[in-house]
């Protein structure tokens, strides 16, 4: 059963980095055009949604990096791990000194 921890962890960290790139690009223009701006209440709504949202943006974009870098050395730490038998590297072996040539 092969481990689908890593592609998790890559599609979460694509998908956080995605998500926090449009939060960051597109809610506070929207939330500038659909807050009443010029009321009290609308200010206070205002702040505590920027706020949210600033908070967010300190999150989630550096997590989802940081989830995609994790995947990777997850699915390398798997790679290196896993090598068959004949795919290892062999190790270069000197020749006993009584089976060397001497017809040179």
């Amino acid at each position: 059963m092969q481990d689908s921890m890593p592609k998790r962890t890559l599609w979460w960290g694509i998908g956080l980095s995605v998500g926090g790139a449009v939060l960051a690009t597109y809610v506070h223009p929207e939330l500038y055009a659909t807050v009443w701006l010029n009321t009290e209440p609308g200010q206070t709504v205002l702040v505590l949604w920027l706020l949210a949202i600033d908070l967010l943006n300190s999150l989630v974009l550096p997590l989802g990096t940081a989830l995609i870098a994790a995947s990777l050395v997850m699915f390398y730490i798997r790679g290196r791990t896993r090598l068959a038998d004949a795919e290892r590297p062999k190790r270069w072996v000197l020749p006993d000194p009584l089976e060397r040539r001497t017809d040179r």
